[in-house]
């Protein structure tokens, strides 16, 4: 009985380092918890406890408008030659988004949710404006490093990690239907594309195809790897065993598909980033003189 369990083969280990690390969730409880303040700062402004011009508001304001300049430190720090040596460039990334949503929410606070002139109002589009952009920024530079402090991928790179990931045939053949329908999904994202418009078509059905072969194929594969052991009662030992190649089988297929869409995607984000440039760039320096402007009238008049 315990030859029964060697149909299904252990799956290859991957020799790269993967690329796909752990999400990173405490970005996203960030941006919860931000929104949540947001809301409720909205709804306390109507009882009006305090006023731009008031100590907590004015406060407010000053931290809020001192993290914007900020912001610049980490493009500088790209960028400038002399400045290479001024701490850690993924630490200022870091810093850089973190200012760059709490910073224009201590200005929402500051503001108490409303415009109260022209030049205040300029300030507030430019910096709502880059804040949002970075958050959307965020997500293309996730798509094309490793990781969000990660060095910048290449294609090359991306499709050594595919050819390493091991040899689907081999891997299941036990599984002959699983096998075919990862071939010809890779087949499918990774085919040469003749226009603008089949790109985009197989850059959006590419995300799509993923998420939801990596939910059938899974049960596909528990039910290849456990109809049998259920139905010759296989003893604990085994199914221990079964259990760890299944897991191990269903990682497989999860890093597997998610390669190949990273293949598929990574020139159009990688276009996207670039284009993210040119439009979130002007509009920082724009934020930085209109904030700057702001502070001097309110300050004359």
């Amino acid at each position: 009985m315990e030859s029964a369990a060697k149909p299904y083969p252990q799956v290859e280990r991957r020799k790269q380092e993967q690329r796909h690390p752990p999400k990173d969730y405490g970005w996203s409880l960030y941006l919860i918890i931000i929104t949540l303040l947001m809301i409720a700062g909205y709804f306390m402004s109507f009882d009006k406890w305090y006023k731009p011009g008031d100590n907590i508001g004015y406060n407010m304001g000053l931290v809020g408008g001192l993290m914007m300049p900020t912001l610049l430190i980490y493009p500088l720090r790209k960028r400038v030659r002399f400045m290479n040596h001024f701490g850690v460039l993924p630490k200022w990334f870091q810093w850089h988004m973190i200012f760059g949503i709490m910073g224009p929410a201590l200005i929402m606070f500051h503001s108490t949710f409303f415009i109260g002139s022209i030049n205040a109002g300029v300030a507030l589009v430019c910096m709502m404006l880059v804040s949002g952009s970075g958050i959307f920024g965020r997500f293309f530079y996730t798509k094309i490093h490793n990781g969000l402090y990660g060095r910048q991928a290449s294609y090359k790179q991306l499709q050594a990690d595919l050819d390493g990931a091991g040899d689907v045939k081999s891997n299941f053949s036990f599984a002959p239907e699983i096998q075919q329908k990862l071939v010809q999904f890779r087949d499918f994202a990774l085919k040469p594309s003749s226009g603008d418009i089949d790109k985009a078509w197989i850059f959006l059905m590419v995300g799509v195809r993923t998420k939801w072969l990596s939910k059938t194929l899974v049960r596909d594969l528990e039910d290849v790897m456990y109809t049998d052991a259920r139905e010759k009662n296989w003893n604990d030992a085994q199914m221990k065993r079964l259990d760890e190649m299944f897991f191990q089988n269903k990682k497989f297929i999860e890093s597997y598909l998610q390669t190949i869409q990273d293949v598929a995607q990574f020139a159009i984000y990688e276009k996207l980033f670039s284009l993210w440039h040119i439009f979130h760039v002007p509009l920082a320096f724009m934020l930085v003189f209109s904030s700057i402007w702001h502070v001097i009238a309110v300050h004359m008049f």
